[in-house]
């Protein structure tokens, strides 16, 4: 009788343990979707600040396309930089952006690059900043968990300075999830401009309506429609570790720029020619068919190549969130765009010169998700765009729920006594009461002698280090 009954219990256990799985895992499920949102909305309101820091700077936005030019592959960059090269400084990565910035010798090869670097897709174990990407370019939700892993011994390096690490070594690579507005043209928008070409000049002032234009650089004066009606960033879906369908790129299109549409049907039928580069696939390249999208196409469709290849795209924002993407206005405030917004008829040529497209001036074919992306077209939207409410509760808790951390977790500026290297880290111990370790963004252990830190750096460390001591001690 007692063996029955506790079989009875065990199985009515099992069911209730059974049943309450089911009900909380939607929960935990959505609460690890808020926490990717947040994170990734974090990221892109960084990339705003970062802009307009930048053009506080500059008095202009950096070019959709810059670099050097007028030599060999590893001579130049033969111009094909994207813009967030230019925000490296603004976006806390100063060591980053003087690697980029300064002739950098090859740990590999012992071969020596001139400033600004060779082009984005020269191999990156010989030119390591091209595989150094940071976290500010990653969404949480496009990174793939890897399978799990015997944990690797830190690398540890006794200087403030970033190691070049081997190819083999790196934790980053050359992914980025971030791309820029090129507005809602079709015709050659991933063309360089010649501004003293009349052609040239005149086809970029009718039909490259976006934030950024190929070469050419955008002021906030030129976004006549205002900064808040006009998009300037939003999301794609990367490679990843299993190299994502939704980042392929479909090309030899004809008759893509007059129908956009058509870009859909590839990628739904049996397209077989396919473009060996994919979306996000390089953090540092300016192509817009890699780092950029149109406000043609609505959100989480394909991108393709017309016959004229990678000069005449249709590129298309994406990412694994629910229902949309996240985008940034020009004026820095991060929106929710849903898959289901008004996108007008897909079916019709762009705004630019030439028999078939759009009239130059016409407001956009592309309903709303369109007229986002024009920054001069004269439209207006019933109301600037605001974000969701709930990412923006979500982000506010996040930031008050960190003020309640440990101390050693807070990331800061360290510089040493010379004031030759700058280092954004996090500090874990003082050893010995001689030696401090900092550990990077990438995981990097800096351990070095704590007399070498600025006098402030070293009051800073024996503080947090004492305040350690004591929240260990409780």
């Amino acid at each position: 009788m007692k063996s029955k009954l506790a079989l009875i219990d065990l199985v009515t256990v099992g069911v209730v343990a059974s049943v309450a799985f089911v009900l909380l895992l939607p929960g935990v499920l959505r609460h690890r979707a808020a926490a990717r949102n947040t994170q990734c909305l974090n990221n892109i309101k960084m990339l705003g600040l970062a802009m307009h820091n930048y053009h506080a700077a500059f008095k202009q936005l950096p070019p959709g396309l810059g670099g050097t030019v007028g030599g060999e592959e590893d001579e130049c960059n033969q111009g094909r930089l994207g813009p967030i090269v230019a925000l490296t400084p603004f976006l806390e990565q100063q060591a980053l952006w003087e690697q980029i910035a300064n002739p950098h010798v090859s740990r590999k090869t012992a071969k020596l690059f001139p400033a600004m670097g060779p082009v984005p897709w020269h191999d990156p174990t010989e030119y390591t900043p091209w595989a150094s990407t940071f976290p500010t370019l990653r969404c949480p939700a496009d990174s793939k968990a890897k399978p799990e892993q015997p944990k690797a011994e830190p690398i540890v390096v006794n200087t403030l300075a970033m190691p070049e690490v081997p190819a083999e070594a790196m934790i980053s690579s050359a992914l980025c999830n971030y791309v820029v507005s090129y507005g809602d043209g079709t015709s050659l928008m991933g063309d360089r401009i010649d501004m003293q070409n009349a052609q040239s000049a005149r086809r970029a002032q009718a039909g490259m309506r976006g934030a950024f234009s190929g070469n050419r650089t955008m002021k906030f004066r030129d976004f006549l429609d205002g900064l808040s009606y006009t998009i300037a960033m939003s999301e794609t879906i990367t490679p990843g570790e299993n190299d994502a369908k939704e980042s392929h790129i479909a090309q030899g299109i004809k008759g893509l720029s007059l129908n956009p549409s058509l870009c859909l049907k590839a990628h739904e039928g049996e397209h077989a020619d396919w473009w060996d580069t994919r979306r996000g696939s390089r953090w540092a390249d300016g192509a817009l068919a890699i780092s950029g999208f149109q406000t043609v196409l609505p959100p989480n469709s394909p991108t393709c190549l017309s016959d004229l290849g990678m000069k005449d795209p249709i590129a298309s924002a994406s990412s694994r969130h629910a229902d949309g993407v996240h985008a940034l206005m020009s004026d820095g405030r991060s929106i929710f765009v849903s898959d289901s917004i008004d996108a007008g008829d897909i079916t019709q040529p762009g705004v630019a010169l030439g028999e078939g497209y759009t009239r130059p001036g016409s407001q956009s074919p592309y309903g709303i998700w369109g007229a986002m992306g024009s920054r001069a077209a004269m439209e207006r939207l019933p109301r600037p765009i605001t974000s969701l409410p709930e990412i923006e509760e979500e982000v506010t808790n996040q930031a008050g729920g960190a003020q309640g951390g440990k101390s050693t977790d807070i990331w800061t500026t360290w510089t040493d006594r010379d004031g030759e290297h700058r280092l954004k880290a996090k500090l874990n111990r003082i050893i010995d009461r001689e030696t401090v370790e900092l550990e990077d963004r990438q995981g990097i252990l800096h351990r070095v002698p704590l007399n070498t830190l600025s006098d402030k750096n070293i009051i800073r460390a024996v503080m947090l280090h004492e305040t350690q001591l004591e929240s260990d001690s409780r």
